[in-house]
Order: structure tokens, then C-alpha cells, then sequence
């Protein structure tokens, strides 16, 4: 069975309302501000309407969304950037973290490792699917992840002894 090209509206519509807060939720880990989230899922879906033609199901659409996610953020950061001046750009444009011990671990993992576990436990996907995302492959993937939950699991061991 050939993989299904989405070229009409209502394919697009359903995948729309399948993803878009799991889309939104990506983009926000990004930004950090929910009116920038929203902006980049408009963007996301957009981009796709404007390209389903060139989209074939196969695995899940969600990784192909989230593609498009990681681009749409990656432009907005540019253009961001670009725009702060030289001084402002050490301060990390997120607001503090929800005050749950993990979420500040996870905070202080390299930004490859977040973004992994954020595509792990976060959106579900399987190690072949974040490499679709990142473009790393299936075994830079999973070590990324061994790194990441290491050094969480590390995190942890310290707090519980108050070395934080």
C-alpha cells in the first residue's frame, strides 16, 4: 500500500485538530511565551496547508509537524536574536520553570537533550521519529537520551542529599 497524500482540506482540518495542542505545547517549550507559541503553531499549520500536497502519510504526521515546528522556531529565534541587543542576549528568554524540581533539572540539560526528552516523554515519539525531527540518527538519538536521563537521574541523587 502506497503512503496517502493529504490533498484536501478536510485531511488537513483533522490533522489540525489531532495536533495542534501537542504542536502549540512544542513551540511553547521553545518560546517560552504563549502569544509566541501561538504565532508559531499559526505558522506550523500554515506551512503545511500550504505544502500538503507534498506530504505522504507515512508514520506518524505529528513527527512531520514537529519538523516543521523545530524550523518555525528556529526562524523565530533568529529573527529574535537579531533584534536583541548584544548585552540582553545572555538572559534566557523563558520564564522560571513551573517550580517543580524536575522541570529546573531539565532546564539545565544541553538544549539537544532537552529538546529529545521533550520528544520522548513529552510527544511520545519513538527514537526513529525524533531523529526524523532532529536529523540525528537513531543511535545518536538514544545516546543522547542515555546522556540526558544520566545526568537527570544524577540531579536527582544530589537534591535528595540537599547538594543542590
Amino acid at each position: 500500500m502506497s503512503p496517502r497524500p493529504y490533498d484536501d482540506a478536510s485531511d488537513a482540518e483533522r490533522l489540525a485538530l489531532r495536533h495542534y495542542d501537542d504542536v502549540y505545547r512544542y513551540c511553547y517549550r521553545h518560546s517560552g511565551s504563549r502569544e509566541d507559541a501561538q504565532d508559531a503553531t499559526q505558522e506550523v499549520f500554515l506551512r503545511f496547508v500550504r505544502n500538503q500536497h507534498r506530504y505522504s502519510e507515512r508514520g506518524k504526521p505529528l513527527a512531520y509537524l514537529l519538523v516543521i515546528a523545530r524550523n518555525v522556531c528556529a526562524d523565530s529565534f533568529r529573527a529574535r536574536r537579531a533584534q536583541v541587543p548584544l548585552d540582553e542576549q545572555t538572559a534566557d528568554p523563558r520564564p522560571e520553570s513551573c517550580g517543580l524540581e524536575l522541570a529546573d533539572m531539565i532546564s539545565k540539560l544541553p538544549d539537544d537533550e532537552r529538546e529529545i526528552i521533550a520528544l520522548k516523554y513529552d510527544q511520545g515519539l519513538t527514537t526513529v521519529e525524533i531523529g526524523a525531527v532532529t536529523g540525528l540518527s537513531r543511535f545518536a538519538v538514544a545516546r543522547k537520551l542515555k546522556s540526558a536521563l544520566a545526568d537527570l537521574r544524577h540531579q536527582m541523587t544530589l537534591a535528595e542529599r540537599g547538594q543542590r
